[in-house]
């Protein structure tokens, strides 16, 4: 019997980029779609490569981290990730990275994810070079 780890799973999810974009768009109009209702699906697909690409710039790798943090990027907001809880988080090198995105839900107070959402910037979809710019 053929056994594969963790980690060669994730290599043949995300060996093929526009597979894995496909994919997360496709989970985003299942699980949200009142949010993607009536975008054409060539926007979301951007939206998410997007997502994806800030997703990386915070060090995170893995299918599950990667879209869950695009998720959240359309559940509360595209740059959610530069409120400072947030961004905190993120940075902290005492949280091993694969565990980053499950200590976003474990560590912050509900208010910092609605302090988030209020602060909701549509042109954090459209950073031409991906850049984050953390406050």
């Amino acid at each position: 019997m053929l056994r594969l780890t963790k980690a060669q799973i994730d290599g043949m999810i995300l060996y093929d980029e526009s597979s894995f974009v496909a994919f997360v768009a496709k989970h985003i109009q299942e699980e949200s779609p009142d949010l993607v209702l009536g975008l054409p699906f060539d926007s979301l697909r951007d939206m998410v490569v997007a997502g994806l690409k800030r997703a990386r710039g915070h060090g995170l790798r893995t299918p599950e981290n990667l879209t869950a943090f695009v998720s959240i990027m359309f559940e509360i907001a595209p740059n959610f990730d530069e409120h400072p809880a947030i961004a905190k988080v993120l940075r902290d090198s005492s949280i091993p990275i694969d565990e980053r995105m499950d200590a976003l839900f474990t560590k912050l107070p509900p208010s910092a994810w609605e302090q988030a959402e209020r602060c909701y910037d549509p042109e954090a979809w459209y950073s031409e070079t991906g850049d984050i710019h953390l406050s």
